[in-house]
């Protein structure tokens, strides 16, 4: 029985309670916006901005206690981070993110802070359908807690596994999280167990589902030849595509959150795609060789350089 055959046969058995929504798993600075705007220019897929509905207990610890990075609260994160959740309301409910409809869906939110993640989640699923829902947030894989939680709620979702190749998305890491992490030794650190804790939780826990409910992909491959690889993602997600299709998908600024919105304050994904949501070719990142200035330990380089090879990097 192929991966579509098995999904419909389970909806036609009772087995799927809700419109399973697609989870695109993959740690910070992965290329996962650029993604989701990616297959978001499909008429059958809903690319979510980030939503980290699995990093708290109920939509109010969500709205008023957010996820801390890392090393302690950062005042100026806390915006961007709630804009996805807010952004997806508005849009969903109201068909636009302007400022009244914004304040309308942060008001509507404080109606349902006692919703859990699964029951908000469920109610944009079914404003969003019959589209496919597909979500990413790099916290649901940063935590065991998160991750399990988004495991738990939603057992027959599907999985996309993107990777990006390790140094270079730690050199993303570097670059980005200078205001959070102002050390540098502790930045490195930081950058290094990002990568390789998010790839080994998702590797670990992806190993025994079915392939119809998990896909691998280098973003590398797909940013680089997307009439190549969106066709094959588009096929295990049972959805059709040809060429005109896939070159108005790479139109990513054409996604509904490609930009800051109305009041270019607005975020919920890599504020730099935000700023310039075209997508641009990238460089092949050639073999996994880890600088030795970053001072990582022997050790842990061995370690990231196993693991790199397992999700096809050379080395």
């Amino acid at each position: 029985m192929t991966h579509t055959s098995q999904h419909d046969a389970a909806s036609r058995h009772g087995t799927r309670p809700r419109h399973e929504p697609v989870f695109l798993l993959a740690p910070a600075r992965s290329y996962s916006t650029v993604m989701v705007a990616l297959l978001g220019g499909h008429p059958g897929i809903y690319g979510f901005p980030e939503l980290l509905l699995f990093t708290a207990d109920t939509v109010g610890e969500l709205l008023y206690n957010p996820p801390q990075p890392s090393g302690g609260q950062v005042e100026w994160l806390l915006p961007f981070k709630l804009s996805g959740i807010f952004r997806a309301v508005a849009d969903l409910r109201e068909g636009n993110q302007t400022g009244p409809a914004i304040c309308r869906a942060s008001h509507w939110l404080d109606e349902c802070s006692a919703w859990s993640p699964a029951q908000l989640m469920d109610h944009l699923l079914t404003l969003s359908y019959p589209r496919i829902g597909l979500e990413k947030s790099p916290e649901t894989v940063a935590s065991r807690q998160a991750f399990d939680a988004c495991l738990t709620s939603y057992p027959q979702a599907r999985y996309i596994h993107l990777t990006r190749h390790p140094v270079s998305t730690q050199r993303s890491m570097h670059r980005h999280w200078l205001r959070r992490y102002p050390n540098e030794k502790t930045r490195v650190a930081r950058a290094a167990s990002a990568w390789y804790l998010g790839h080994s939780r998702i590797v670990r826990r992806l190993a025994g589902l079915p392939d119809w409910q998990q896909i691998r992909v280098r973003a590398e491959d797909v940013l680089r030849e997307p009439f190549v690889w969106l066709p094959k993602l588009l096929d295990w997600l049972g959805l059709y595509s040809d060429d005109d299709l896939v070159s108005r998908m790479t139109h990513t600024e054409s996604w509904q959150f490609a930009s800051n919105g109305p009041s270019g304050d607005l975020y919920g994904g890599d504020p730099g795609f935000m700023r310039s949501p075209a997508l641009r070719a990238i460089p092949d990142p050639g073999p996994v060789a880890f600088d030795r200035s970053w001072g990582l330990p022997d050790e842990m380089c061995g370690r990231m350089a196993t693991l790199a090879r397992q999700l096809g990097y050379p080395t």
